[in-house]
């Protein structure tokens, strides 16, 4: 027996000795770029996890060691490379160093999509399982499924971390190191902890943690580990590769057995029999060697087959693809285009005197246009949600405006429902956040006009509270509850679908598209949140939105600082409200101002106590607020008989709410001399800035809803613009033009690109901005916009377009249009926005000189004579400026005088009439000596001269 095990030995050193010889002789075959990057970076700079055992890690003696390394090790003597090992970090810093390109190559480390953005993977070279580790006694936890809820230790920066993070419901708790995280699983601080098997068995036998258990990921594949190359070198990427496939099978068992091979003595029983095995496979493979070399073809012709069918499949997609893209652009610009018609026309309507049928018609036909744009908004956003073209915005923005913007857009329906609405806002949330307001407002909107829509009896009831506050973050639950027809849990297991309703009833009985709650669950992930829905059929339905926003601290320290300052905080105030939870709220409300507040249900007790608070050494009250639903009569009248009453000597300020939508109650606000009026829902800061303004300023303020108000405000002022509007479509040529000179903007129409640019080279200097529709004949608007810019780079141009796909923003942004709006457009948002554009853009035009309608005049309108003499005026006048000035700094006044008034009467014969004025009083100034006026009139004569030369250049040019 020993003669044998003693012959087996040395068979077997024999066929390794000549498979390694065979495998050193084995030369890598590198591409002339390959071998000139060897030459250039013959040193390789690696970041390595120091803790990574067995794949890699720094022993006691501070050697690297592990799988990667051995691997490493032959990488090195194949290519030549020098590989240096930068010891003395984290698996955390190392990372961070290959992100920066600090370092070159990360030796074992996984593929995700994250860390593509920054690496080049090689193919892999080790396999290994991801598993669960938990105490012995732990039964709860058979599968990843069983994490939900619960904490889970993972390593930092670890492919399991990324994984995890794929699980919105599971808590990470992060280590810097595997070995730390299971210390704390088996000590209870931890419930359990995921990562692969390997790393994990070696390191609890390492430690003797007897009392861990481990379950696999059954339902996963193996996961693999990769060398990570910077992502500027593809040629280190490709030696690698390269130097991987060199290595021989044997040379790969030696080093796996190395690190996770069998314990304890070798038996030779097995080995015997492998072997024997082997050599009459060996001694049959000669035998059948021509059989599996057909196979093999037959099964790369198969092969080849399979990858043209799969690429014949991926091309069809992307058609696909592309084919929707377009219709999806088509449907938007044909929809769009007549439904701007439709608005625009209707809101023109209503700025005429029409009759109470003909308004309630227009607002249907308002409504009707709404409800088709938000099917086509759906549709849309869908569509960038599904391409992962949405982005996430991290910007200050305000909560109560937010909520007031969205109350606003749902309170129609809400009254054509005829149902009630009430908020409740927890007073101690910041007003003052940090994160997408925009798509805070599509989550509300959507889910609130569900709530309305599926409602028909009862109310819906909008609730937001301050879950936890944890350093600059605020943790957010928006409960949206109604007491509409509800679901069934079938039903509402299909809720988040796309295209998808409770019942195909619900189609055809309240329309829509079935896209809304699908935006809204996809939204609140993107946005890092959670969202649960409790319903009961035919008793309604509850959503929960949890969201988390940063604290603008800034801007709230800078309101209490503001609030803190006004004396309204000691005022002695009155509520007359009714309803228990509408006194809590306001109880919460004024609370939070720092103001206390009596409250009382009945109108005869308010009088009592207004007369009893006129009496010596009592104060009176100062502010009253009353609830205009409380009041048994008219608000206005009961109003009314406080006042008039005798036994009231102090009437306080007053403060009424008027219900949702009821806009004919404003009228009589001042009638009544109420000294602020506030829609219900209460929102904080709109009661906050209500009080500060009555005491505040001391005005009598009436309030109507936010559109109306910005209407008025813009309706009143007289804007000295002048726009070119470029559109193609006579009806939105008509639309555009009306809603604009109604406040007062001058208006220029070019019915295509090629129009819009002659008109705009014409005159350069005579708009402050530019309304471009994007798809029109002759010469659209992308390439209209290019030639404006080579002619004017500050000037700002606005896309006004029925596109609403994916790519449009950023090829307007290429061809230098930098501000967009879609059609239909509300006009006043158009309005505000255009006006916004201008003030914030500085954009002025520039003074004017040459007036060419005029100079023709004095020349019997003969325009070839009028190029004569501008070109005789150019070419005489290149150097007066020149001139004009030496003689003035020779105190050549008279010379200077000659000069300026030969110039003041060619200027007025050829229609500059601003530079004739100014050299009419410059030549007095010279004449008379009159320094300081000199010294006035000097800069402004040659600046107008200055640009009187370049329009005449420039008039002289197009001929």
């Amino acid at each position: 027996m020993g003669y044998v095990r003693s012959m087996f030995i040395l068979l077997m050193l024999i066929l390794t000795l000549s498979n390694t010889i065979i495998a050193s002789e084995m030369v890598l075959e590198l591409t002339e770029e390959e071998q000139a990057f060897i030459q250039e970076n013959p040193v390789i700079q690696v970041g390595i996890d120091p803790g990574f055992v067995p794949f890699e890690f720094i022993d006691q003696d501070g050697n690297y060691k592990g799988i990667a390394a051995d691997y490493l090790e032959l990488i090195s003597k194949k290519t030549g490379l020098e590989l240096v090992i930068n010891k003395g970090l984290t698996w955390s810093e190392a990372y961070e160093k290959g992100v920066l390109k600090e370092v070159d190559l990360l030796p074992a480390i996984s593929k995700t999509p994250e860390r593509e953005a920054y690496f080049l993977f090689s193919n892999p070279f080790y396999y290994f399982q991801r598993v669960i580790v938990m105490k012995n006694d732990n039964t709860s936890i058979s599968g990843i499924e069983d994490l939900a809820g619960l904490t889970v230790a993972v390593q930092k920066n670890s492919s399991h971390h990324s994984y995890l993070q794929e699980y919105p419901n599971i808590n990470l708790s992060l280590y810097q190191t595997v070995e730390g995280a299971l210390f704390d699983v088996a000590n209870g601080s931890e419930t359990a902890y995921v990562g692969n098997l390997a790393t994990t068995s070696y390191l609890i036998k390492a430690n003797g943690l007897t009392d861990l258990k481990y379950v696999k990921f059954e339902a996963e594949a193996k996961q693999s580990l990769h060398f990570a190359v910077r992502n500027d070198w593809p040629e280190l990427a490709s030696i690698i590769d390269k130097a991987l496939a060199n290595i021989t099978e044997e040379e790969k068992i030696i080093i796996h057995n190395r690190w996770i091979g069998i314990d304890g003595d070798v038996d030779y029983g097995p080995i015997i029999q492998i072997a024997l095995i082997i050599g009459i496979l060996v001694a049959v493979a000669f035998g059948v060697s021509s059989y599996w070399i057909l196979k093999l073809k037959k099964e790369i012709s198969k092969r080849i087959e399979a990858e043209e069918e799969l690429l014949m499949a991926k091309k069809e997609a992307e058609v696909a693809n592309q084919i929707k893209s377009s219709f999806l652009a088509r449907m938007s610009h044909e929809i769009r285009t007549p439904l701007n018609a439709i608005t625009g026309m209707a809101y023109l309507m209503t700025k005429t005197n029409v009759d109470t049928t003909q308004s309630m018609y227009l607002e249907k036909i308002t409504q009707a246009s709404g409800n088709m744009l938000g099917i086509i908004n759906d549709i849309l956003d869908f569509s960038k949600i599904e391409a992962g073209k949405v982005e996430i915005e991290n910007v200050p923005f305000e909560l109560d405006r937010v909520i007031q913007d969205v109350i606003n857009i749902v309170s129609f329906r809400i009254e054509e429902q005829g149902i009630g609405f009430s908020l409740s806002r927890d007073p101690n949330i910041p007003n003052a956040l940090i994160g997408d307001s925009k798509r805070l407002e599509q989550i509300l909107l959507n889910l609130i006009n569900n709530a309305v829509k599926f409602t028909n009896e009862g109310g819906v009831y909008f609730d937001i509270r301050l879950v936890a506050s944890t350093g600059p973050k605020c943790h957010l639950e928006f409960q949206v509850k109604d007491t509409g027809i509800g679901m069934s849990e079938e039903q509402v297991n299909q809720l988040f679908i796309p295209f998808s309703q409770a019942d195909a009833s619900i189609n055809r009985r309240f329309g829509g598209t079935g896209l809304g709650l699908s935006i809204v669950k996809s939204l609140v992930n993107m946005m890092e949140g959670s969202i649960k829905t409790y319903s009961t059929l035919k008793e309604g339905s509850t959503f929960i939105i949890n969201l988390t926003f940063d604290v603008d601290r800034e801007k709230e320290v800078e309101a209490a600082k503001k609030g803190a300052a006004i004396y309204f905080q000691n005022l002695r105030t009155i509520v007359l409200e009714k309803t228990g939870a509408n006194i809590n709220l306001m109880k919460n409300y004024l609370g939070s101002f720092g103001m206390s507040a009596e409250f009382t249900t009945s109108q005869t007790d308010l009088v009592q106590v207004l007369e009893v608070a006129n009496q010596d050494r009592i104060k009176p009250f100062d502010l009253v607020i009353i609830d205009y639903a409380t009041c048994i009569e008219d608000g206005f009248m009961f109003v009314n008989h406080i006042r008039k009453y005798i036994k009231i000597n102090f009437i306080p300020k007053i403060i009424m709410l008027l219900p949702l939508n009821r806009d004919d109650l404003f009228n009589k606000v001042f009638e009544y001399e109420i000294d602020m009026a506030i829609t219900k829902p209460i929102i904080p800061s709109v009661l906050y800035n209500a009080i500060i303004e009555i005491f505040k300023e001391k005005a009598i303020l009436s309030h109507k809803p936010v559109g109306e108000n910005m209407v008025e405000a813009i309706e009143k002022k007289d804007y000295d613009y002048h726009l070119l509007v470029v559109e193609d479509n006579k009806t939105n040529q008509f639309i555009a033009k009306s809603i604009l000179e109604q406040v007062g903007f001058k208006v220029d129409l070019a019915d295509h690109g090629e129009d819009g640019l002659r008109l705009f080279t014409n005159n350069p200097n005579r708009y402050q901005l530019i309304l471009m529709d994007l798809h029109m004949p002759i010469m659209n608007g992308y390439d209209t916009a290019k030639a404006i810019r080579e002619l004017d780079e500050q000037i700002p141009i606005v896309a006004m377009t029925a596109d609403a796909i994916m790519g449009v923003e950023e090829k307007c942004k290429a061809h230098g249009i930098e501000y967009y709006i879609s059609k239909p457009f509300e006009p006043e948002v158009l309005l505000k926005k255009i006006i916004k554009i201008i003030e914030a853009s500085g954009y002025k035009r520039q003074e004017t000189v040459l007036d060419e309608s005029d100079g023709l005049k004095y020349l019997g309108n003969n325009i070839e004579l009028y190029k004569k003499v501008i070109q005789a005026y150019y070419e005489e006048n290149q150097d007066t400026s020149k001139k004009l000035e030496e003689a003035i700094d020779q105190n050549n006044f008279k010379e200077a005088a000659q000069i300026v008034h030969k110039i003041k009467s060619s200027s007025g014969t050829i229609g500059a009439k601003k530079l004739y004025q100014v050299a009419r009083d410059y030549q007095k100034a010279l004449e008379d000596e009159n320094l300081y006026q000199v010294k006035e009139l000097k800069d402004r004569f040659s600046n107008l001269l200055k640009i009187l030369l370049l329009e005449i250049e420039s008039r002289l040019s197009k001929d």
